[in-house]
């Protein structure tokens, strides 16, 4: 599905447009030849739009994020020219045009440009949007107050289709209803997901393991990467501080490492439609102390700051000071121009015993595409989006991935096969969208406060995050009128 695709050049587009796209006053439905052929193709409505301008609200977090719907005209880059194509392809074909506002918040939750924005749209039935995009803290906490439609229950809407991330369907559907969705309208999905670079330098002067292969035979595992990490980490000059670390990380790796191990901090019942919070059973006991453990030897691992303005972390691993780097794929782009070659691995299993690897998206930084409560035309909303979503996966990921595979990611082919296994197994969690009593942070601040007490934290916050889930889930119920 991942594979680089050739791009379809912009002649095509001319022959996707309609015969008369430029006259509003054209019958409905009157399309070329060329432009029914393609809606057959992609199982898409057909509509005239009429030259309607749709209106998509971008909203992102700091500079990681990025405008999914904009690009620079004048551009030769690869990913502006796939959004051009894919933005075109879609007014052309349903006589639309498309007017985006791009919004940025460095808020943590209820953001004006995020939630406040579509709340009050909800509250005054104001339609000033007809699609969005917004960060993934805002959108669960709109969908849970009733502020969104339940895309569900529009007309053209198809949630097993491939431009849609079956995983994130799957984690957020509450019961028969669905209010957001991630997929191929954009990078951040991909960019935002957790990986583990390796320095190849590194890994050949200590005699490192093939690392692919381990992954390959499901020995990629928590314990091995702390044992090979214990293995390089180096103190040449005797002064307690080490001058090669085994990994570089940071503190929302301990989210990976609990996903990682097949576990989510919230589920949901889907016999009572409520949202649990999982036991603190031995399984996630032993994953909480082991990867403590491993970051908290402080020979072995080092803390770094994420997405930091000085971005210490490149000089770091740049300069052949770490072997592991616990990060995301959008931030392996700050290696471009790295002399050490990497390699890229998805994040480690808990056990051998388990059936497939699972890499966390970061919900702070990752949006997700939603349709206000209130729309003018529902089914021309839906068409839309579903238009936007076939163009996408046409467009977008093979231009995503031509600029991974440029060398700019990825240096390897062996790295390529492990980008398909990672993005194949995107892991979502609902405690870290909802953070129930800020449970979900007390992995963190454990890390912090350099004390392994997760089971005290647990114990302290559990029935307070569990009443607010109770809460959350009965909002939906009365939503979706259950």
């Amino acid at each position: 599905m991942f594979k680089k695709i050739l791009g379809i050049t912009l002649a095509i587009l001319t022959i996707l447009a309609f015969t008369a796209c430029s006259d509003n006053s054209q019958p409905e439905g009157t399309l070329s030849a060329a432009a029914k052929e393609e809606i057959k193709k992609a199982g898409l409505p057909e509509y005239d739009f009429k030259g309607y301008e749709f209106h998509i609200l971008s909203v992102g977090r700091g500079t990681v994020c990025t405008d999914d719907f904009a690009y620079e005209e004048e551009s030769s880059a690869t990913l502006d020219q796939a959004i051009y194509e894919r933005n075109k392809s879609v007014e052309a074909l349903y006589n639309v045009k498309f007017v985006t506002e791009w919004k940025n918040t460095t808020a943590n939750q209820q953001s004006p440009e995020g939630y406040r924005t579509l709340a009050t749209a909800a509250s005054s039935a104001t339609t000033s949007y007809d699609l969005c995009v917004i960060p993934g803290y805002d959108v669960s906490q709109l969908a849970s107050e009733g502020h969104l439609t339940d895309v569900t229950t529009l007309p053209h809407f198809a949630s097993e289709a491939p431009w849609y991330d079956q995983k994130a369907v799957e984690t957020f559907t509450f019961g028969d209803s669905l209010f957001f969705v991630a997929g191929d309208y954009g990078i951040n999905l991909m960019d935002q997901t957790y990986c583990i670079a390796f320095n190849k330098k590194l890994a050949d002067n200590y005699g490192v393991e093939d690392l692919y292969g381990l992954v390959r035979d499901k020995k990629w595992t928590l314990e091995k990467m702390y044992e090979i990490s214990k293995k390089v980490a180096t103190d040449s000059d005797g002064d307690g501080i080490s001058d090669i670390y085994g990994n570089l990380y940071w503190i929302d790796a301990m989210y990976g490492a609990l996903n990682a191990a097949d576990r989510r901090l919230v589920t949901l019942d889907e016999k009572t439609l409520n949202f649990e919070l999982s036991p603190n059973d031995q399984t996630m006991n032993d994953v909480v102390s082991n990867f403590y453990e491993m970051v908290k030897d402080e020979k072995t691992s080092l803390l770094y700051t994420h997405n930091s303005k000085n971005k210490e972390y490149v000089n770091i691993f740049s300069g052949d000071q770490a072997l592991f780097f616990l990060t995301t794929i959008g931030t392996l782009s700050d290696f471009r121009d790295m002399e050490t070659d990497y390699g890229i691995l998805p994040y480690f299993l808990f056990s051998e015993n388990q059936e497939n690897y699972h890499n966390t998206v970061a919900p702070f930084y990752m949006n997700f595409m939603c349709v206000p409560l209130v729309v003018e035309d529902y089914t021309r909303t839906s068409a839309i989006m579903e238009a936007i979503g076939y163009f996408s996966e046409k467009y977008i990921v093979p231009a995503y991935y031509d600029k991974t595979l440029t060398g700019k990611y990825v240096r390897d082919a062996e790295s390529d096969a492990m980008l398909d296994i990672i993005f194949d197994t995107r892991a979502y969690d609902i405690g870290y969208c909802y953070q129930p009593a800020h449970i979900n942070k007390h992995l963190l601040y454990m890390l912090n406060d350099s004390t392994n007490d997760w089971n005290v934290r647990y114990e302290k916050y559990a029935i307070s995050a569990q009443n607010t889930l109770n809460m959350i889930s009965d909002k939906y119920r009365s939503t979706i009128g259950k």
